[in-house]
């Protein structure tokens, strides 16, 4: 009897994923090409199964409402073309993240992030370059892309290194990319990265190790923590400015953070203008707007050129508003807080990895703009985020009321009534 070589299988959604992924982590390498190549796989990946990508887009359909929000802009806008154009490619975007959480697990999720990020640090180490003032570039852009890239694979290589079902070789590379994330962060000289990998790493770690604890100890553990986030945030509130001003003392940069408080202060008040609705999605940084060529002469920046407010709340508050900034808050918090609590119920690595990730997106929210825009990995994975702790959470909940309830022993009250005769034993199911 001859036996038949096992069949090769190819996972079609696995490799548009791939792809997707690598063209938006790996834009500085694809060049014009980037969007392109992300827009052909999403559209790929879309098509690929329709009656699936159907069901996800009705299951999480609510997610759509910041990109609605974003294309209703157009009918107040100052450049409501834009507000239109980019509004539809934010749309886009977000529905390819909500298709990918139907087609692929967290767990293949955190690997093949692995694989994608992990090129490009292998790119930058041999073919990388140093920019102004002895920073290590790598393949990007500027140092800050080369730093945000380098934080986001520490993060995933510490999660595939303690993740307990992955093979040892993974879990190796895993270490080595842990290992090797250090001394990058030092050459990218970034030190908002290099301070806030610590508490994200953390949150890896002490979600993995959550695992070996009972259900009232991990309660305990999370209200801890819920008490020194409370305290911290006090503690950066009262004298917020003053460590702020000594870290940045410490590490040589300017204590106004690089001018951002001047843009802080111009942004604020353009929020006070037009608070609820914005200036229009997409429509302030635009070349021929006078307010916007004022700031990149003052910041000695070509027009045209990427630019922000490097505070995501004031960025987007001043081109959608207070209620465009409210949807976006409840994506980034929401998102944080339903994988905590499905963190805590459920500890695993690919979890605690998107715990991680959304935690380092909202530090990150205060001194930079990651979310929400198109073609952007990190708003894919901020809408992710929030899926998959709403789906799993709603799992549980789904698994716990399957269970059948266990029958209440009869004649408990009958122990009451006589208790001079011996107790029986205590019923296990009490």
């Amino acid at each position: 009897m001859t036996t038949l070589p096992p069949r090769l299988t190819i996972d079609v959604a696995y490799l548009l994923i791939f792809g997707a992924f690598a063209a938006l982590v790996l834009n500085a390498m694809f060049g014009p090409l980037a969007a392109l190549t992300f827009m052909a796989c999403s559209g790929l990946l879309v098509i690929s199964n329709v009656p699936a990508s159907i069901d996800s887009v009705g299951r999480w359909w609510f997610v759509l409402l910041l990109p609605a929000y974003c294309l209703l802009t157009a009918l107040w806008s100052q450049y409501p073309a834009n507000s239109l154009r980019y509004g539809a490619q934010l749309a886009f975007t977000f529905v390819v993240a909500i298709v990918i959480t139907g087609r692929l697990s967290t767990t293949a999720l955190m690997r093949l992030m692995f694989l994608v990020y992990g090129i490009g640090v292998i790119a930058s180490i041999l073919f990388g370059r140093t920019g102004t003032g002895g920073a290590w570039l790598g393949v990007f852009g500027s140092k800050n892309a080369f730093a945000a890239h380098i934080a986001v694979f520490a993060l995933i290589s510490i999660a595939v290194a303690v993740d307990g079902k992955s093979h040892w070789l993974l879990r190796l590379a895993g270490m080595a990319g842990a290992v090797a994330s250090a001394p990058l962060l030092v050459l990218a000289q970034s030190a908002g990265a290099s301070l806030m990998v610590a508490p994200c790493a953390a949150i890896v770690v002490f979600s993995i190790l959550s695992a070996r604890l009972t259900g009232v100890q991990k309660l305990f553990m999370f209200a801890m923590l819920v008490i020194l986030a409370a305290a911290l945030v006090v503690v950066v509130i009262t004298t917020g400015d003053a460590l702020l001003a000594g870290i940045l003392e410490g590490s040589g940069k300017d204590a106004t953070l690089t001018g951002r408080t001047d843009l802080w202060a111009t942004g604020l008040s353009y929020i006070a203008e037009r608070p609820l609705q914005g200036l229009g999605y997409r429509a302030f940084w635009v070349l021929g707007f006078a307010p916007a060529e004022e700031l990149w002469a003052m910041f000695d920046v070509p027009s045209g050129a990427g630019f922000n407010f490097h505070n995501t709340y004031i960025s987007n508050a001043v081109e959608i508003g207070l209620i465009g900034l409210a949807l976006q808050v409840a994506i980034m918090y929401g998102g944080a807080i339903l994988m905590a609590i499905y963190t805590f119920s459920r500890p695993n690595a690919p979890n605690a990895l998107l715990l991680s990730l959304q935690t380092l997106m909202i530090l990150r929210s205060f001194i930079e703009v990651e979310v929400f825009f198109e073609f952007s990995i990190r708003s894919i994975l901020g809408v992710a985020t929030l899926i998959y702790a709403a789906a799993g959470l709603i799992a549980l909940r789904r698994q716990a009321a399957a269970m059948p309830r266990r029958p209440r022993p009869e004649g408990i009250l009958s122990h009451v009534a006589a208790p001079a005769r011996p107790r029986p034993l205590p019923n296990p199911h009490l």
